[in-house]
């Protein structure tokens, strides 16, 4: 590990990966764009064997206990590798993580997440681990100087809105946003925005929906709430003057673009933008090509919009 230290963890500690279900799946652009970056950048993380589904936001409906005790069970395998730091590049994931790590503070809780990881021959956990998105992670350990440094081919003349999500640092109690060093500010998140200017792109850093809900928590219970949510993402990028949506979450990425075709329905094609990983933007900045950096997996093909522009 070459990278400097990060407030989160010791320079020569090299973090655990939690990849969660996404990213081995529809969100798999997300996750190779991912290892991309961090080659480019000189930044490792160990990949957690045989991990589980974090229960994302809809286990703690049927069982709080069983929704705690998914995503303690990674952490569990983490602390097993001698790891310490836990690297995940979801928000929902992200979310259950460091709600698992609050809840097992409490003595009772803890007893009864650890029966039943012991039950299926799972490591018990103790809370010691600690939780950072993929974004934090990236900006802590490189930071926006040695980005620019990696850039090739920088965004220029390519107008960006930063889309974080509800729960990259809600809430507060959970991810400890704003009082945890290595943590974005919980009000007006910036890891994000300055990565990208760090890319050479234009980035409407005063966004306005940057962290409102992308209705995934309703996609099931109620299309039309979720669809008016993606929409909101989707308007505002317009309103402001973005060319593309640039997105930190697999959750908000596929919610966002299952909605494309209601979201042309009902609003229209002008409010409709492409929508990228940030990993994605960074990867073509560091010098790959729209098809490595796996543009044209995207629901929205970003990949036709930026060939437009003279990417290739």
């Amino acid at each position: 590990m070459t990278a400097a230290s990060s407030p989160r963890g010791p320079a020569d500690a090299v973090p655990a990966y939690y990849p969660g279900c996404s990213l081995d799946g529809l969100g798999r652009a997300y996750e190779i764009s991912s290892q991309q970056v961090l080659r480019h950048l000189g930044l490792s993380l160990d990949r957690i064997v045989d991990y589980n589904c974090c229960g994302a936001t809809e286990v703690k409906n049927l069982s709080q206990d069983v929704s705690l005790a998914l995503p303690a069970r990674n952490l569990a395998l983490a602390r097993s590798m001698g790891r310490h730091q836990v690297v995940a590049a979801c928000n929902g994931c992200v979310y259950s993580l460091t709600r698992a790590n609050d809840s097992v503070h409490e003595t009772e809780t803890r007893e009864r997440i650890n029966a039943l990881l012991g039950r299926g021959g799972s490591p018990a956990y103790d809370g010691s681990a600690s939780v950072q998105h993929l974004l934090e992670f990236i900006y802590q350990r490189a930071g926006p100087e040695r980005i620019r440094s990696a850039v090739r081919r920088p965004l220029t003349g390519l107008t960006i809105a930063p889309y974080y999500g509800c729960l990259y640092t809600r809430p507060k109690r959970y991810t400890g946003a704003g009082k945890t060093p290595g943590t974005d500010d919980p009000e007006h998140p910036h890891f994000l925005d300055e990565l990208l200017i760090a890319c050479g792109a234009k980035v409407l850093t005063d966004y306005p929906a940057k962290t409102i809900c992308c209705g995934g928590g309703h996609a099931l219970s109620d299309l039309e709430v979720s669809v008016a949510f993606s929409a909101s993402v989707l308007n505002e990028a317009k309103r402001a003057g973005a060319d593309l949506v640039a997105t930190i979450c697999p959750l908000g990425q596929i919610n966002i673009e299952n909605h494309l075709d209601r979201i042309r329905a009902e609003y229209g094609e002008e409010v409709v933008r492409p929508v990228a990983y940030f990993t994605q933007l960074m990867s073509l900045a560091f010098g790959s090509t729209l098809r490595q950096a796996r543009l044209a997996d995207n629901f929205s093909r970003p990949d036709l919009f930026l060939r437009g522009r003279g990417f290739s």
